[in-house]
């Protein structure tokens, strides 16, 4: 009863509850695998990796033939950037359930991070063959982004298939991204489009607000940044480090301009790091008393200091500290301010790109967060309008920290844009920024198969064959176009 208290609140993402029950489980049994299985998911929750690692190898030692412990574990060495120990623990899950395809799907997974793209698809290739588990959907979607296939050999019947023997929403989901994406590498733009507004309407159905609802929240963030706060700065600090955040807009090509950047010996990564928003603005509003973002207005140097070390020992946590530290989560934008405060010398590059390519993007694409903006093209205009408004207001408020960088330039022009962002960063250019493609250092975004190739221009345009169809769902009512679009592959029950 103890234990399934713990994990329904685990699964509500109460963690300190969760964590007091597992506590009082391994209080009562000491030996307890799933009480340590618990807490060591509650560690990765928190990015306490070390920690991580401690308690999920004592529960893999009382849970040997359980995979999730085992999954987990290799989630808290790669926390802990020891990648190899957690290849090694995701063989071994494999060769303890050699005939699941689960195991093989997590090994494909860190082969994909690690750019070791032809063993990923053999893996998964290898997976297939292995049943009707739910994971299937998962290993058809990623085997789709391959695009190693054509209109005679593709997965379309597969998936097709698996949406027969499914009522679960996110695998039907999963596979209508498939298939969208499937019909549009061969060039079924009709079909594509269908199979993604079906995508859409399907997760439009596990989201719990709408955009409209941050609006107040941006308002606040203006409000509350003035021009007067950034002017109180410390303008004479100097660190060892200069903190560079990525940001803008999802699918604006961060990712891409991070691997560029790390090519560079004076540059290292924190990935998609949220401890600005997690950490540092959670200990502000706890030590102020009062939420975000009003609690600027209380800050002193005493708390800037202390807020500052939090990010400092987070950067220290990277596998490489170098003089320049990238973050690249894009939504750090809603944030400069503070980052401004507590690092006046952090560089801040605006990534930006043609709108209705981000949304054709972000509308063909699974994102496994539920926001609204991520699977509808009205709801995604509403948050790239506020994005726009609150990016104008810092560009007026502190305009040189900031460097708009194109994406089309970047990639028709990259020597020129690149020369640009060094002058901007005050480093010397480095043809190293062109061989990003060669690196196997890790990647975990959308993006981790497309930055293993040589630069192209193909996405620049390639929203452009869906323009028509893009028009006509966005002037239309958009709950109303979407709800009658049908299910082809509904289960029919017994």
């Amino acid at each position: 009863m103890l234990l399934n208290k713990a994990n329904q609140l685990l699964a509500e993402n109460k963690l300190k509850e969760a964590e007091f029950h597992f506590k009082a489980l391994l209080d009562a049994n000491p030996e307890s695998g799933e009480a340590l299985f618990g807490l060591g998911r509650i560690a990765l929750r928190l990015e306490r990796y070390d920690a991580a690692v401690y308690l999920l190898q004592r529960a893999c030692e009382r849970l040997p033939y359980m995979l999730e412990p085992l999954h987990a574990l290799a989630d808290a060495f790669n926390g802990v950037h020891s990648p190899n120990d957690a290849l090694t623990v995701l063989e071994y899950a494999k060769s303890i359930a050699s005939h699941n395809p689960e195991p093989h799907y997590y090994l494909a997974q860190h082969y994909l991070t690690y750019g070791e793209l032809d063993k990923a698809y053999s893996t998964l290739q290898h997976a297939l063959t292995m049943g009707d588990y739910p994971v299937k959907a998962y290993i058809l979607f990623e085997l789709v982004q391959f695009a190693r296939f054509n209109h005679e050999q593709n997965y379309i019947q597969e998936l097709h298939q698996f949406l027969t023997l499914t009522n679960n929403l996110r695998l039907k989901m999963v596979c209508y991204y498939a298939l969208g994406k499937s019909y549009d590498i061969l060039d079924d733009t009709d079909q594509a489009f269908n199979y993604f507004t079906l995508a859409n309407k399907l997760q439009s159905k596990l989201t719990t607000f709408k955009t409209a609802a941050l609006t107040p929240f941006y308002h606040d963030i203006i409000q509350h940044n003035s021009q007067a706060l950034i002017n109180s700065r410390d303008r004479f600090f100097s660190g060892t480090i200069t903190p560079v955040f990525i940001i803008g807009m999802p699918r604006s090509g961060s990712t891409l301009l991070e691997q560029m950047l790390i090519s560079h010996d004076s540059f290292s990564s924190l990935g998609e790091d949220a401890s600005i928003s997690n950490e540092v603005v959670a200990y502000i509003e706890q030590q102020t008393q009062t939420p975000y973002p009003a609690c600027l207005a209380k800050l002193d140097q005493g708390l800037i200091n202390h807020a500052r070390n939090i990010y400092i020992e987070r950067i220290k946590q990277a596998p490489q500290v170098r003089p320049f530290m990238i973050n690249k989560l894009p939504a750090n934008y809603q944030s400069l301010g503070l980052i401004y405060l507590l690092f006046p010398n952090a560089k801040f590059i605006n990534m930006q790109r043609d709108y209705n390519a981000i949304a054709w993007s972000v509308f063909s694409n699974y994102f496994a967060e539920n926001e609204p903006y991520f699977c509808s093209l009205t709801e995604f205009k509403q948050y790239f309008d506020l994005y726009t408004e609150l990016m104008a207001h810092w560009q007026h408020i502190m305009p040189e920290a900031i460097f708009d960088l194109n994406y089309e330039q970047l990639v028709t022009e990259p020597k020129q844009t690149l020369q640009s962002l060094s002058e901007f960063l005050a480093i010397k250019y480095s043809d190293h920024f062109l061989d990003f493609y060669k690196s196997n250092k890790p990647v975990a975004t959308l993006s981790k198969a497309a930055v293993r190739q040589p630069l192209s221009t193909k996405a620049t345009e390639k929203y452009k064959r869906y323009e028509v169809a893009i028009q006509k769902l966005m002037s239309g009512p958009q709950t109303s176009s979407e709800d009658q679009q049908t299910d082809p592959d509904e289960p029919v029950d017994e």
